[in-house]
């Protein structure tokens, strides 16, 4: 059994990510069970398909959701991907909170899951980047739920978390 923080202001959020090896997009799915589990109404969706809509479908989507996670890998080139170039270079996103996560690996040093950094600055998003080793595991859930509710701290009381473990309004949750 472990106890995780029980997160409050998230109540919507539209999971977005770009994978080449499959780590970003098993990282989205933890991400979005945990949203889901704590009730946020959440949709994940590969970025090609996101892109693939008209402007208009697109648009009709992402106004149905307060919170967009933007989730990307870095590889040896240290740029965003491509299709992550053409979402910042299309979506401006008003209205939307802007949250990034990605995967990457320790080996390139300060270009270290980069790409998930630089969403977050185009996006001008306040909340702290997740970044995590290659393909996420079940070690790395505690980080996530951490993130998680620095996320929520910041939304919910306007601080910023140092990933700390915080357990007001904690859970159950058996694995």
């Amino acid at each position: 059994m472990r106890v995780v923080p029980k997160l409050m202001a998230l109540r919507s959020a539209f999971i977005l990510y770009e994978s080449l090896s499959g780590n970003t997009a098993q990282l989205s799915m933890f991400i979005h069970q945990l949203l889901e589990y704590d009730d946020t109404n959440v949709k994940r969706m590969p970025l090609r398909s996101f892109l693939d809509l008209s402007i208009a479908d697109a648009d009709e989507v992402i106004q149905q959701y307060e919170t967009i996670f933007i989730g990307t890998y870095t590889d040896d080139a240290h740029l965003p991907p491509e299709p992550i170039e053409e979402l910042m270079e299309t979506y401006a996103f008003p209205g939307q909170q802007i949250i990034a996560f990605g995967t990457g690996d320790t080996q390139w040093g300060d270009t270290y899951c980069l790409a998930a950094h630089t969403i977050a600055k185009h996006y001008q998003s306040p909340y702290p980047v997740l970044e995590i080793e290659q393909m996420p595991a079940r070690s790395d859930e505690e980080k996530i739920y951490n993130w998680l509710e620095a996320i929520d701290n910041e939304q919910t009381h306007g601080k910023s978390s140092d990933y700390g473990a915080g357990k007001s309004g904690a859970i159950h949750r058996h694995y």
